[in-house]
């Protein structure tokens, strides 16, 4: 990728997505990829994630609202473990929300940086559910 079109694109997500600390691919610690990547990734998207999941409950699950709290929060952890094409699409969310550095990390990191983006779609939906239906 052109060098200039690489930072101009890194500065404006870094602009739009809050971040306060630059990420620096040599980081040795995943949590500072979880705090400076993947949850101002996740305050920005929260309301396409959303969106993607209401689609995907209507077209899937249409008696959603019908069903407890409970039931509602195990469908989303069973999909989220079994659906790879919605698991993949959000996680996709993320993924083009990061810099050339991030996404480097996340590439070399793949396994457990799409576990940590499951976690946080999970606990996610689970804590906006009134907002699936």
């Amino acid at each position: 990728m052109n060098e200039t079109l690489a930072s101009e694109r890194d500065e404006w997500l870094k602009r739009i997505g809050s971040r306060k600390v630059a990420f620096s691919n040599h980081a040795e610690e995943p949590h500072d990829f979880h705090n400076n990547t993947l949850m101002p990734i996740l305050r920005f998207q929260t309301g396409i994630i959303i969106a993607q999941f209401r689609k995907y409950i209507k077209k899937f699950k249409p008696a959603f609202n019908a069903y407890n709290q409970n039931t509602q929060k195990n469908f989303i952890s069973d999909v989220l473990g079994s659906d790879r094409r919605i698991k993949n699409s959000l996680i996709a969310s993320f993924v083009s929300m990061m810099t050339i550095d991030e996404y480097e990390y996340y590439c070399q990191h793949k396994t457990n940086s799409n576990n940590e983006i499951v976690k946080l779609l999970t606990s996610t939906l689970h804590d906006h559910l009134h907002m699936l239906y």
